[in-house]
């Protein structure tokens, strides 16, 4: 059954201030976040406005960013390559590489991650990486931010070395909102604005400082030596009982609590059902005015002929960067191919051994269907998530990136296959002509393509819906030796009609 997790809440962020989405555990501030994202947008319903217009949602991902909790970073790429790539993908082609280098070496400087610039990002902190993860997405200078949890996992100096970034970056007339489980008394005193959720209801919206007054107007007081952040969470999560006196008293975020006030200001439409006031506001216009004059938004996402070079030359970095990967599979290839050679030593030259030479074409083919697949199938699905934020923050299109790794992955490809399938074709004995050679070699090549491909397919399928390593590695090798032996001539033709409908049903299939 379907659980609503948000209640009917109401609420405003401004730009120009750092906003904190707060509460305890399964109260649904993720949920929130990705809803006011964009990066949910199935089973939400309600009213998302912005400026007091309602949001177009197209303009609206091209002046935002979403930084997820983990950070996703190419590991395997230095910070002024990372850096460049994040560059070329969401710049426009007219800017020099010298004027892209400096506006990293400013974005770097204002995140004090200058020092880093030739350190591989995988030998980076963890407040170092949700710096650059930050620095990555500044490049196209997006108004907006949205980040789920950006201290989780750090230190209470890298936590707070990463929320005074974000604080000066707002000061600059950003919207800053993310979502924070249970800061310090330190850290909570750095946010402008808090938007404390329990059970899907709003128990809390206005500044930090404002906090205390609200919980004494409901007759609760903080203890003195007592953080205040996790005073109001454990107000959250103690019962129904509090939650549903402070939502009334917020009336469920209508109402926000200022601190330089002592009565509750009305800021938020009383007759929307389900509305949620978006950034920036209109109502600030010292902020809102910055924004506009101050901001030169670059909407990113380049046309697919000048986005497919970047990607393709950043994913050929990455493997450069691990040679010991690509040593291993022509290694592979070239014991493999010797070995075949030499299980089937000369017995390419001798026509009457028919099972043999049957036996021998289908040992090349599965061991080129098993080994791409298997190679795909076990890559693909880590960099489903790297793919899912590049794409969402528009870096590139989903053709641009496919595009990109097929044509990266193709060198190493026809290298492996062409040392494994000259070493088969000699020890074998086959008759040495330009022409046999060459379609036996295309046929091999071509069928680690077709294999490639489907190690994607099962990679990007059970990425999603079967969670575990061993599942994806159960179902890969059955796949290449039930479409191989299906279609090989180790079933005649006038016995498949023996075969299980499921079967004959797969061999159809694959036939397509």
């Amino acid at each position: 059954p379907k659980k609503k997790v948000l209640q009917d809440v109401n609420g405003k962020f401004k730009s120009g201030q750092l906003s904190a989405i707060m509460g305890p555990s399964g109260a649904g501030k993720t949920c929130l976040l990705n809803s006011l994202s964009g990066y949910r947008k199935t089973g939400v319903v309600g009213d998302i406005t912005e400026n007091g217009q309602p949001r177009n949602i197209r303009r609206f991902h091209k002046m935002s960013c979403y930084i997820t909790q983990e950070d996703q970073i190419q590991p395997l790429l230095t910070v002024e390559e990372a850096m460049m790539v994040s560059a070329n993908l969401k710049l426009p082609t007219h800017l020099s590489k010298m004027t892209k280098m400096n506006m990293i070496m400013d974005i770097l400087a204002t995140l004090n991650l200058s020092e880093t610039l030739k350190s591989r990002t995988e030998a980076l902190s963890g407040g170092q990486k949700k710096l650059l993860s930050i620095a990555l997405e500044l490049i196209n200078n997006p108004p907006v931010f949205f980040l789920d949890e950006p201290t989780s996992g750090l230190d209470i100096v890298s936590a707070k070395q990463c929320l005074n970034v974000l604080h000066t970056l707002s000061r600059q007339g950003r919207t800053i909102v993310c979502t924070i489980h249970q800061p310090s008394a330190s850290l909570f005193q750095l946010f402008d604005h808090v938007y404390v959720v329990s059970a899907g209801l709003c128990v809390y919206q206005g500044t930090t400082g404002g906090l205390v007054s609200f919980l004494s107007s409901v007759g609760l007081s903080c203890p003195v030596h007592y953080n205040l952040a996790d005073y109001i969470i454990e107000l959250s999560g103690g019962g129904n009982e509090y939650v549903k006196i402070l939502s009334t008293a917020i009336a469920n975020g209508q109402l926000c609590w200022e601190q330089t006030q002592s009565e509750i200001v009305r800021e938020c439409a009383v007759d929307t059902t389900e509305s949620f006031k978006s950034i920036p506001s209109s109502s600030n216009e010292q902020y809102s005015q910055h924004v506009t004059t101050s901001f030169t938004v670059y909407p990113g996402h380049l046309g697919l002929p000048d986005t497919i070079p970047d990607i393709d030359s950043r994913i050929v970095r990455a493997k450069l960067g691990s040679m010991l990967s690509i040593q291993l599979q022509l290694l592979n290839h070239a014991v493999t191919g010797l070995l075949t050679g030499l299980i089937f030593f000369q017995a390419a030259s001798d026509g009457t051994q028919m099972y043999t030479h049957m036996k021998l074409c289908i040992g090349i083919i599965l061991f080129h269907s098993y080994t791409w697949c298997m190679t795909a199938v076990l890559l693909f699905p880590g960099e489903v998530k790297l793919l899912k934020k590049e794409y969402f923050n528009r870096w590139h299109g989903l053709t641009s990136y496919y595009m990109a790794l097929t044509i990266s992955r193709l060198p190493i490809q026809i290298v492996a296959s062409l040392i494994f399938l000259t070493l088969v074709y000699f020890l074998t004995g086959m008759p040495f002509q330009v022409l046999r050679f060459s379609l036996f070699s295309l046929v091999g090549i071509l069928v680690s393509f077709v294999a490639d491909g489907l190690g994607m397919s099962i990679g990007s399928v059970f990425s999603q819906i079967l969670k575990q390593y061993n599942s994806k590695n159960l179902v890969n090798p059955v796949t290449p030796i039930l479409t191989s032996t299906i279609e090989t001539p180790v079933i005649p033709p006038e016995n498949r009609g023996n075969l299980p409908m499921k079967l004959q049903l797969l061999a159809k299939i694959v036939r397509i």
